[in-house]
């Protein structure tokens, strides 16, 4: 309970930091997205983005995240809600491009609604860095689940640890922003 209250803190102080990714001196990551087009967190700038970090390896909550990721596209695309979802690799290292393909394809990520991305180790790391997100350098099986709201300008905006009804909390937690997200 403690380690959750602790992470959710150390989320939400990151808040300001999240949208310079770049330092001064190097160029912003780049990531890959499920079609192998490069892209980076300012392109996707214009409407507000949901973004999550999973492994495709990982046999505990991952799936259960892009399971509910999916059905949440589905329903805020059954609402007309001008947003898009960023679900990035927390484990560059072994997830390729293939199994982030493999992934949008069992889930029908379309990249006009949900981008699937990885990329170099060194990039996905420094995206998740900005992020705050944690994993056990042993293994990305031990991680932080949270999920990352960002208005159009790409700050983000809130953040919401995953739960047994992650759908559910998405579509809520953007009914209950989308003044503020959709700025």
């Amino acid at each position: 309970m403690f380690r959750t209250l602790l992470l959710a803190a150390i989320a939400s102080t990151a808040i300001a930091a999240i949208p310079s990714v770049a330092s001064a001196t190097s160029a912003p990551p780049t990531l890959i997205d499920q079609h192998g087009h490069a892209f980076t967190l300012a392109q996707l700038k214009g409407v507000p983005l949901v973004i999550t970090f999973i492994s495709t390896h990982c046999t505990d909550v991952c799936p259960l995240i892009d399971a509910q990721t999916a059905d949440a596209v589905r329903q805020v695309r059954k609402e007309h809600l001008a947003v898009r979802f960023l679900t990035i690799t927390l484990d560059p290292a072994h997830d390729t491009l293939r199994d982030m393909q493999h992934l949008a394809h069992v889930f029908g990520a379309h990249p006009a609604r949900w981008i699937v991305a990885g990329g170099s180790p060194a990039n996905v790391h420094a995206v998740m860095r900005a992020f705050y997100v944690w994993t056990d350098k042993r293994a990305a099986r031990a991680h932080t689940t949270f999920v990352y709201f960002a208005d159009k300008s790409g700050i983000v905006r809130k953040t919401i640890l995953a739960g047994n009804d992650l759908s559910g909390q998405i579509v809520q937690t953007l009914r209950q922003s989308w003044s503020v997200l959709d700025q």
